[in-house]
């Protein structure tokens, strides 16, 4: 039999880019169902108020192919917002959230809407309001979904004072490269903290970067001041001061008995007041001194 000849392969128009955010409460299922009720009720509107104070109410009213689901919601929105959306108003968002929890605890002590919040843009069919079911399907929505639910995210709010930090966003590497460096967004890059998202039952890799609005830790430490030297991410007075040189020994490469001297990194923040090197003895086997330099 004669065969079939193979269809020509035909191009398609590219589908218009959006930019997509997702968000999903913690620990929505250890709730009430009654209580679930009134979070999943609740999501929505300080979401809205979080677009209003950031004057981006008709962006909300126009959204495209929201999803709403009980622990959770989705829109997308035209790319040019895209800036906007991680920079006024997640940190309106987290506005919204602490004004809306005394009416939450009001109803029972403990509960709280902590959301996880995900970023990420490309091309996803929008039929602009038609309803048609392909409209948001595409490669950008799986991928928001999957670091909205990435572990990197998860257990940074985990981690976070459940009183100060009621949410952490993640932002893909494109969204990132594109808006953040691109000098679109009014934060410094400094405030967003590179993760390494792998989930191999879902194939997935990717370049991921949180940023946390109000950061915290459980146990009372900044972790702006752990990663960045300081709270916006400039480095801190308080880590060594002007004017000094530290030495601080890296653990020896061996066995535990090895009498072999570490090697040292040195910081040094500059200016001509002194030097200060960081004393001790380690393992009996390094030492250092303290020297001060002319401050007037």
């Amino acid at each position: 039999m004669p065969t079939q000849p193979r269809p020509l392969r035909t191009s398609s128009p590219l589908p218009p880019y959006r930019a997509v955010l997702a968000v999903d409460i913690e620990s929505y299922t250890g709730n009430s169902s009654y209580h679930q009720q009134i979070l999943s009720t609740t999501i929505e509107s300080v979401l809205e108020e979080a677009f209003i104070r950031s004057d981006l109410q008709d962006v909300w009213q126009d959204r495209r192919f929201p999803q709403r689901a009980g622990d959770g919601y989705v829109i997308g929105i035209p790319p040019e917002n895209l800036p906007f959306l991680i920079h006024p108003m997640l940190n309106h968002l987290q506005e919204a959230l602490e004004d809306t929890q005394p009416s939450l605890a009001a109803r029972q002590r403990d509960l709280r809407l902590r959301l996880r919040v995900s970023i990420d843009v490309g091309p996803l069919p929008d039929s602009t309001h038609q309803g048609d079911p392909l409209d948001g399907i595409g490669r950008a929505m799986n991928d928001t979904h999957r670091l909205l639910d990435s572990p990197p995210v998860r257990e940074e709010l985990r981690l976070s004072d459940p009183d100060t930090t009621l949410l952490v966003a993640i932002v893909s590497g494109r969204v990132h490269e594109e808006a953040v460096l691109g000098g679109y967004v009014g934060l410094s890059p400094r405030r967003f903290h590179p993760v390494d998202v792998e989930m191999p039952e879902k194939r997935f890799r990717h370049e991921g970067y949180l940023y946390v609005p109000v950061p915290s830790r459980r146990g009372g430490a900044d972790p702006r001041t752990e990663r960045a030297g300081g709270p916006d991410g400039h480095g801190s007075a308080e880590a060594g001061g002007a004017g000094s040189e530290v030495a601080v020994p890296r653990r020896p490469v061996g066995s535990a008995g090895s009498s072999a001297l570490p090697e040292q990194t040195t910081n040094r923040i500059g200016d001509n007041h002194g030097q200060a090197i960081q004393g001790g003895t380690i393992n009996g086997g390094i030492h250092g001194a303290f020297r001060g330099g002319n401050d007037g």
